[in-house]
């Protein structure tokens, strides 16, 4: 392949690389009025809020913090006797 080959070759893809780049930005600026009107038409709804579960922990975590308060109080009160 020649040099004049070789320009010739680049020459015709950065002339379909620059079209492509025209289209693009065609389509893009017609998406954005697109977009606007549609964001205008649009209905605002609000998703439903969600609730709070309740109970969420289990019987066996709620008597180890049982245990460990009972503990604490028996400390204080023994600390409160002794004083």
């Amino acid at each position: 392949m020649s040099t004049k080959q070789l320009l010739a070759e680049i020459d015709r893809g950065i002339n379909a690389l620059q079209k492509a780049r025209v289209l693009c930005l065609k389509g893009e600026s017609v998406a954005s009025k697109t977009k606007a009107t549609a964001a205008k038409t649009a209905k605002v709804t609000k998703a439903p809020a969600k609730k709070a579960a309740k109970g969420g922990m289990s019987d066996e975590g709620r008597a180890k913090i049982a245990a460990a308060q009972q503990k604490r109080w028996a400390k204080v009160k023994s600390l409160s006797v002794n004083s």
